[in-house]
């Protein structure tokens, strides 16, 4: 929700008639689809490749400052009821996974790039100030940005911790001048594996902080963007099989600060599926003489 007033929400509408103060109440439903594939290459070293696919609805009110609602004369310029579909910005990252000797410590790191695969918009703001149709809603940023992941997990019988920080850190702006937020992510709690008969799930209890930094337009902060959050992860694992595993987790925000106007988003839920294959290579046949 933000205030619309003139002259900045439609310069030439708001010189040719009398525009009230209003307020837009907008939101957005998003869903998303991310295949992932990771090989490993021996003596804990592997790489990775994910594709999100991103499914949006958008939806948009108008209403004046006592609640009632109104139809502006500027129509849809700024947000439109409708359905967005699209790719996100693939990644693909190498890393390494390990256990120094007599400890239950597993330490991990990774390095990779987000890749321009995601349809990226035209500058919504400059759009805005001569009134023409614009979209704020982008799938990527357009540019390929330095990616770095860390995590730490100490593994116990019943008791256990898992910790974990990562980033995407955008260094140029793309063709059309927008250049993305940094985003920082940190994770750290315990971790519970029950007695039997239910030893093959795992419960993940996590305290989570995240924090997006401006965007940028033209070299510029972006408007209504930067935004600090702090919330729980509920996460639980059914190892099916030592192969093959389902994860079903709750994200609910306790905490969100940001600069100007932004989307509030209070709790993400998510569903994933994940399996093992051992591909191991043929061992060389022996030939006699």
């Amino acid at each position: 929700m933000h205030d619309a007033v003139c002259p900045e929400v439609a310069p030439t509408v708001c010189a040719e008639q009398e525009v009230p103060d209003h307020r837009h109440h907008q939101g957005v439903v998003l869903a998303r689809l991310e295949p992932s594939i990771s090989a490993g290459l021996g003596r804990g070293f592997h790489i990775g490749f994910q594709l999100p696919i991103d499914l949006r609805r958008a939806e948009i009110e108008y209403r004046l400052f006592d609640g009632s609602p109104y139809e502006p004369a500027y129509g849809d310029v700024h947000h439109r009821n409708e359905w967005l579909f699209g790719l996100g910005d693939a990644r693909f990252v190498a890393g390494w996974t390990g256990e120094p000797p007599g400890t239950p410590v597993i330490v991990g790191g990774s390095l990779g790039i987000a890749l321009p695969t995601g349809r990226t918009e035209e500058d919504p703001f400059a759009a805005a100030a001569v009134e023409e149709e614009h979209q704020h809603l982008q799938f990527g940023n357009g540019t390929v940005d330095p990616l770095a992941s860390f995590r730490l997990i100490v593994r116990g019988e019943t008791l256990g911790m898992f910790s974990s920080v990562s980033g995407r850190f955008p260094v140029y702006a793309n063709k059309k001048g927008y250049q993305g937020p940094v985003e920082l992510r940190g994770a750290v709690g315990p971790s519970l594996r029950p007695p039997e008969p239910l030893r093959s799930l795992q419960l993940l209890l996590l305290a989570v902080a995240g924090g997006n930094f401006p965007e940028r337009w033209q070299g510029e902060p972006g408007q209504n963007s930067g935004l600090l959050s702090v919330g729980a992860h509920l996460g639980v694992i059914w190892n099916i099989t030592p192969s093959f595993a389902i994860q079903g987790s709750l994200l609910a925000n306790a905490f969100q600060q940001s600069r100007g106007g932004q989307f509030s988003r209070p709790l993400t839920l998510s569903l994933s599926v994940s399996g093992f294959l051992a591909l191991r290579p043929k061992k060389a046949r022996e030939h006699g003489h």
